[in-house]
């Protein structure tokens, strides 16, 4: 699915409550008055009702059944064509439009395409009524809607074409289009035709084979085109590119993206875009352009071909041929760009492409304080290509923890983030071995006990968060109690949340004082932290706890009430429904 969305959608307000003042389980029976009905077809098309109130609305429609069908299809039919708000974004009427037409005609066992033609309409449909039931087509998978989704392509509203075109891309995606079908598209490529509509029929016609599609989209990569088309076509070659395109086929799109890439006047989210497009047509051939982009004087050119290298470089294949093409030697040098930018992608780019040799240099300048990569050094280790690998993960850990003896705090707190980072690869990737090891070494320096004393408050929260990392349930490791339970009482609200937090993911019972005290912290974010952590520790069964909860709920009555009195009644309230 491509560029369709809509705006973020707010929380109901008190005006539209009490214009709609019911929910689905609290309404009138299906004999409610025409006005309710009608009200509730106007919540739902009005531009700026909220989200909630729309459910609402959609839920109390079609809990009355086909009975509300002439009026519904009256309604749509006759609304003006909704323009807003422009796209790329989509209106959110139609969501709930397509939902509520989808299951009134599961109840009145018709076709979406009868409803078009229903007999209560004396005029044809109009474009609203015709892209709900389009929109319905994808909520009854079941039916061959192909014949509607044709003839929608030809409608005198632009809006209804793009939905058609764009719900036959899904469509193309999962089966192959009739010829009548194809033909309908390409009538939507003319030059004439609005823009989304040709971007979206072009790219259909690429998912079906068709490849004027391709070229299609590369016109409309053209300067003159407007720029949210143009980032609409990178970002549907960077995400979504099907990947039967023949060899000739990529040269000629890499050298479009390439002049994108290579535009100055291109707009830096669009040449981004470019730069992952690029990534995913790219053959050998390539490498030898990105080299020299890579010595071109222009940090961003630089920056974009580091990234089109670093994407490149997931494939083992294009691995081998740029470490033929040394292209190491020509990375290295931009570790000592006055662009921090440019180093720190030159890193992520080298950690990408992995081995020993570049291990060497990582741990070479994280040595080496005065290297202008020094810090993103640090950081690329976290990256490195095999880092989980016997031969690389003991040096890997002792760079890091070395760079926890620098007296910068930004570069303590980098190493920390690097080896927390390494801990939950190894996690998520069912190294045990690795994760064994590594969490070994880590616990057994003493000096990460020490920077929870330390006065950056920013060392003091990261060394608690890689404390928690290097538990587990089946490790003997378990971070210093006597430190925990002073964290907790911390000057920084941020290294108190940590700590309340920690201790709960790690089942410290010990700390159950500790965090009924932090209940009372003037920090809001610290006591909820504090009162979640007990949640996991104890449960109602526990006196020391119900009471706690108890003297909660009792501040609800308070003229101000406290923050977590609501949620330690609903507890209690639990709790008592589940007792026999």
């Amino acid at each position: 699915m491509i560029i369709k969305s809509t705006p973020d959608d707010q929380m109901p307000s008190d005006a539209q409550r009490h214009a709609f003042p019911y929910d689905q389980d609290s309404v009138p029976g299906p004999a409610s008055s025409s006005h309710i009905l009608e009200e509730a077809l106007r919540l739902l098309l009005a531009p700026n009702t909220d989200y909630h109130v729309r459910v609402q609305a959609t839920r109390r429609l079609a809990r009355c059944g086909p009975s509300t069908l002439p009026l519904v299809l009256a309604t749509l039919s006759s609304t003006p064509e909704i323009l807003v708000p422009a796209w790329p974004w989509w209106p959110p009427q139609y969501e709930h439009c397509s939902r509520l037409l989808a299951n009134l005609c599961l109840k009145a066992e018709l076709r979406l395409d009868e409803l078009l033609k229903h007999p209560t309409l004396s005029e044809p449909a109009g474009p609203v009524l015709w892209i709900s039931a389009i929109e319905a087509t994808t909520h009854l998978p079941g039916t061959n809607y192909e014949d509607l989704l044709c003839a929608a392509l030809a409608s005198p509203w632009k809006t209804v074409r793009y939905a058609s075109a764009i719900t036959l891309a899904t469509r193309a995606g999962r089966t192959t289009l009739a010829p009548a079908t194809i033909s309908a598209l390409y009538a939507c490529l003319d030059e004439e035709e609005d823009f989304p509509v040709r971007l979206t029929a072009a790219y259909t016609l690429l998912h079906c084979r068709e490849y004027i599609g391709l070229d299609i989209l590369l016109q409309l990569l053209n300067p003159k085109a407007p720029f949210e088309v143009r980032k609409a076509v990178t970002f549907l070659l960077a995400t979504e590119l099907p990947v039967h395109l023949s060899v000739a086929q990529r040269e000629q799109l890499t050298t479009c993206l390439l002049y994108v890439l290579e535009d100055p006047l291109t707009e830096p989210e669009l040449a981004t875009q470019a730069s992952h497009a690029l990534s995913k047509v790219a053959l050998p051939s390539l490498l030898p352009t990105l080299i020299d982009l890579l010595q071109a004087e222009r940090p961003a050119l630089q920056i974009l071909a580091l990234t089109t290298l670093e994407e490149i470089a997931n494939s083992s294949m294009m691995r081998r041929m740029m470490r033929r093409h040394t292209l190491h030697t020509y990375i290295m040098p931009l570790l000592r760009s006055p662009e921090s930018e440019v180093r720190r992608q030159a890193c992520y780019t080298l950690a990408s492409c992995g081995g020993e040799y570049v291990a060497a240099v990582f741990g070479t300048i994280a040595l080496n304080r005065e290297h202008p990569a020094h810090m993103e050094a640090l950081e690329g280790l976290r990256m490195l290509r095999g880092v989980l690998r016997a031969s690389i993960r003991e040096n890997t850990v002792r760079w890091l923890l070395h760079a926890l003896k620098d007296a910068d705090e930004a570069v303590q707190v980098t190493a920390l983030d690097s080896l927390s980072y390494i801990l939950v690869q190894a996690r998520t990737q069912g190294k045990r071995q690795a994760l064994q090891e590594i969490s070994g070494f880590i616990a057994n320096d003493p000096l990460i006990l020490l920077l929870l004393n330390v006065p950056g408050a920013w060392v003091r929260q990261r060394t608690i968060e890689l404390l928690g990392l290097l538990w587990s349930p089946h490790t003997t490791f378990m971070p210093p109690q006597n430190e925990m339970l002073r964290l907790l009482t911390d000057s920084d609200s941020g290294v108190r949340a940590c700590a309340a937090f920690v201790c709960g993911h790690i089942g410290a019972r010990w700390a159950v004082p500790g965090l009924i005290q932090s209940l009372l912290d003037e920090d809001p974010h610290v006591s909820q932290t504090a009162f979640n952590a007990l949640c996991q520790l104890t449960t109602t069964a526990d006196p020391i706890f119900c009471a706690v909860l108890q003297e909660l709920a009792r501040l609800a009555q308070a003229s101000q009430p406290y923050p977590l009195a609501q949620q330690a009644l609903q507890i209690l309230h639990k709790s008592q429904r589940q007792k026999p």
